[in-house]
């Protein structure tokens, strides 16, 4: 993918989709995961950083939100055209899935 500055971006699908890096690892259960090392590395919770990763991941959250409905449709034609891709190896669960990921309850 290319970003709006023409920098190319790398999309892991199968991150995203299915799998963990490594053989057999299963994709993380917590809809999102701040290690202390992040927090860290943006000086703290008190920190002006900290403060607009928070605004920023709030901003991105609501994009994937919005665009949803696009994004499922997008990877159910490609899952129905390259099934055979290791990101697609929980099938039709992984839709589930994502579609849970989304739209949490």
């Amino acid at each position: 993918m290319l970003d709006i500055e023409g920098h190319i971006v790398h999309i892991d699908f199968g991150f995203l989709l299915s799998n963990a890096p490594g053989k057999g690892v299963k994709m993380e259960t917590a809809p999102f995961k701040l290690t202390q090392e992040m927090i860290d590395v943006l000086g703290g919770l008190e920190k002006s950083k900290f403060d607009d990763f928070r605004k920023r991941m709030s901003k991105g959250f609501h994009a994937l939100q919005e665009n949803a409905e696009k994004i499922i449709i997008l990877v159910e034609m490609m899952l129905n055209g390259q099934s055979d891709l290791p990101c697609f190896i929980g099938g039709r669960n992984l839709v589930r899935e994502l579609k849970d990921r989304l739209f949490p309850s």
